[in-house]
């Protein structure tokens, strides 16, 4: 898979913080202990919309053992353009205010209205159910296309419609529309011999993290405050709480404990500012741990949407236009990924002539959170099944179809920026020439689904620093949360760089105080540019090193070299000296030896770094019950380089196994009333090993131009094609079309009786 040019990277390598997690060792939010730590406890709001008429905490209050009782009335009030401790009042932070604790109302099922802090977990508890919370209970709505209507339950009353138009004048639950166009759409139409055009519903689901949301605070008595977060950035959560709860940033320090898992689900503030703000109240540390029930009610979901995608194609294949709505459901508060999974989806394939409509919906559901490739799972499912029956009504093979319409590099993108550097052509090829697709599908109700995704890496900042210690060895200090095997990846980079061994690398997640700012462990952002960080300065700490074996030599800096752990001067090899010597002598009279390295992509009119991934399954649908199993599943990705191939390998199995949950088994279940009826994991149906076979992943390395090291993101884009695959699957099995998530059994059954009575 690799070239061999590395020492150390591109090799499978064990996680080197493996041991701590297995053995105990390692913090995880609840493992935070403080003296005198309080118990945190959250009551929720049992209505899907209501007013909050008053709030009466007088008896929780009173209740022995309670130190603290804390309301929407403690919290500053905030309205978008007052001065704030990170500039202006963002509508951002006016919607935020109001999520991680209801003010005016209670907007969904699970609501955060008040909270608690208490001695212990008992009396945190009967404290919840002596606090008196009147509501006027409203009408709710919990269907995005319903919410957009004139006649529907209002939201929020201050919330208007963006579009490139402008803002409109009346409130309303859409909070923007985004058009996208190229080209002629209605030419483009009528220059092709076949036209697809098709409608699908999928539902909200959750990341199912394995650690639930667990944050201590500690207000102390001099006004500082300490955060211990298992949190996905460190400093947007500080920053978060110095502009919503008006405390200095400098006065904030949040320390990363070990993340079970994210996702995305766990990068917006929620725990944390409740710690806090109990914690003022208190002038006690406060820990607040989400049960499992109330991370599914309580916390951001990943989207649904509803769409429709026309596609249309000259009879030789060649795609001549796209056209697609697509309404995104936000939950509570505005905020949808829509410009993130259209940017990508709508990558996938080339077109002279485009007409996108996207909606961001608020409906009485929990905010939407971004989840892995947010938004384009769902956006992938209609698109690749309207690709597949396209290529079937023009009697082309899926994959020649899709060989003759994939984008290619210098192909724009929906917004006009450049695909400078995508490969959808190389791994298609790539699938032709694997068993999994040359090898015949026999027996009845079987299929085989192909189906694409990608992503890009959407730009960031990324700081660390390298500090040499006196026996060689180097610690390298990060401000990114370890979420998917940051110290082992950047570990071996610094390796690399330094020509260590990645035992002579310790890796630190250090907290807001230590390191400048990094943005979130999120996106497929680190590695990618905290690589380039970490490259930056480990070769400043080789040339700080090299000026003093300059001057111990008597000579410049530009003609000493280093290689194989040895510094020398140019052509008199007998002037050498060891790392380990140079290492020594900072610590005996030298001086310290330490090195920063910062680093930044901004998209600018180009993706940076564009993956491409095909993942190709086969299926059996029983008929009878509408069960589908899982034969095979193979993924294909371009990693660019893979510095740790094991880690890569897991990243694919990991997406697409959260991809096939998403397309058979999970989304959230309401009733009537609003009320969500399956936020335990017996009912939330995640896929088990039961579910899922053995995924075969195939790694496919071209480097990215855009990389010093070649590197490509990896975390994102497997999870885009499982559902559109496995759909395509179903269809080559049975014979039917699949048009919601998820394909559960009963669907499945319900399908092909509908198919059936319709051919009768």
């Amino acid at each position: 898979m690799t070239s061999g040019k590395h020492r150390v990277i591109g090799k499978d390598t064990p996680k080197t913080d493996g041991i701590d997690k297995v053995t105990g060792r390692a913090i995880f939010g609840a493992d935070v202990y403080l003296p005198g730590m309080q118990v945190g406890k959250v009551l929720r709001s049992p209505h899907a919309h209501a007013v909050i008429k008053s709030i009466d905490t007088q008896k929780a209050e009173t209740l022995p053992g309670v130190k603290a009782v804390v309301t929407s009335a403690d919290l500053p009030a905030l309205s978008p353009g007052d001065p704030g401790r990170q500039g202006a009042i963002t509508d951002r932070d006016f919607y935020l205010t109001r999520e991680f604790l209801a003010r005016e109302k209670a907007l969904f099922h699970g609501h955060a209205v008040a909270a608690v802090a208490a001695i212990d977990e008992s009396i945190a508890e009967e404290a919840l159910g002596l606090i008196n919370v009147e509501y006027e209970v409203l009408p709710h709505v919990l269907e995005p296309e319903v919410a957009m209507k004139g006649d529907a339950p209002l939201l929020h009353e201050t919330l208007y419609t963006r579009s490139q138009r402008g803002t409109s004048d009346e409130a309303s639950n859409l909070a923007e529309h985004w058009e996208l166009n190229r080209g002629d759409i209605e030419r483009g139409f009528a220059e092709a011999d076949s036209i697809v055009e098709d409608s699908f519903s999928t539902q909200v689901v959750h990341h199912g993290y394995v650690e639930p949301d667990s944050e201590t605070a500690y207000a102390h008595p001099d006004g500082t405050v300490e955060v211990w977060a298992n949190t996905q950035s460190i400093y947007s959560t500080r920053s978060d709480i110095a502009q919503l709860l008006d405390i200095p940033l400098g006065d904030i320090t949040v320390n990363p404990t070990e993340l079970g898992g994210a996702f995305g689900g766990k990068e917006t503030l929620r725990a944390s500012g409740l710690c806090v703000l109990l914690s003022k109240k208190a002038l006690l540390p406060v820990q607040v741990r989400f049960s499992r029930d109330e991370v599914l009610r309580g916390t951001g979901p990943g989207n649904a949407i509803r769409s429709t995608v026309k596609i249309g194609a000259r009879s030789d294949g060649t795609i001549t236009a796209i056209q697609a709505r697509i309404v995104f459901d936000a939950g509570a508060f505005p905020g949808a990924p829509l410009r993130s999974a259209i940017r990508r989806v709508f990558s996938h394939y080339r077109t002279p002539n485009m007409k996108i409509d996207a909606y961001d919906v608020v409906t009485n559901k929990p905010h939407v959170a971004a989840y892995r490739a947010p938004g384009a799972t769902p956006t992938a499912f209609s698109v690749e099944s309207v690709v597949d029956d396209l290529a079937r009504s023009l009697s082309i093979d899926p994959m020649e179809f899709r060989l003759r319409n994939v984008s290619r590099p210098g192909d724009p993108m929906p917004d006009g920026d450049l695909l400078t550097s995508v490969n959808f052509t190389e791994v298609l090829n790539r699938v032709k020439l694997h068993d999994c697709w040359t090898t015949p599908l026999e027996g009845k109700n079987r299929g085989r689904g192909l189906a694409l995704g990608m992503w890009t890496m959407p730009g960031g900042t990324a700081s660390c620093h390298v500090n040499l210690n006196g026996d060689g060895s180097v610690t390298l200090v990060l401000g990114t949360p370890d979420l998917s095997g940051t110290r082992t990846s950047l570990g071996l980079v610094a390796a690399e760089a330094l020509g260590l061994a990645l035992s002579d690398v310790k890796v630190t997640i250090a907290n807001t105080d230590a390191v400048a700012y990094s943005d979130a462990s999120a996106g497929d952002r680190i590695t990618y540019i905290a690589s380039i960080a970490v490259g930056r300065a480990c070769v400043s700490l080789i040339e700080s090193m090299k000026a003093r074996v300059a001057s111990e030599f008597d000579t410049s800096p530009e003609h000493i070299g280093y290689r194989d752990g040895r510094f020398a001067a140019s052509g008199v090899p007998e002037m050498s000296v060891s790392w380990e010597a140079m290492a020594l002598r900072s610590v005996r009279g030298d001086g310290a030896l330490s090195a920063s390295g910062a680093a930044s992509e901004i998209p600018d009119g180009a993706a940076i770094a564009p993956n491409a991934t095909a993942h190709v399954v086969d299926v059996e649908v029983d008929p009878e019950t509408g069960k589908v199993d899982l034969l095979r599943y193979t993924t294909f990705q371009d990693a660019g380089l893979a510095v740790n191939p094991a880690q890569v390998e897991g990243q694919m199995q990991g997406g697409a196994t959260q991809g096939i949950g998403w397309a058979l088994s999970e989304g959230y279940d309401y009733d009537e009333d609003g009320r969500l009826q399956n936020a335990t994991l017996l009912d939330y149906r995640l896929p088990t090993s039961m579910d899922v076979p053995f995924i075969d992943t195939e790694i496919i390395e071209i480097p990215s131009e855009a990389h010093p090291l070649g590197i490509r993101a990896v975390g994102q884009a497997p999870i885009v094609p499982p559902a559109g695959a496995i759909a395509n699957a179903i269809y080559n099995a049975v014979g039917v079309r699949m048009r919601q998530l998820p394909m559960k059994p009963e669907t499945v059954y319900l399908a092909i009786r509908d198919s059936e009575s319709q051919q009768a």
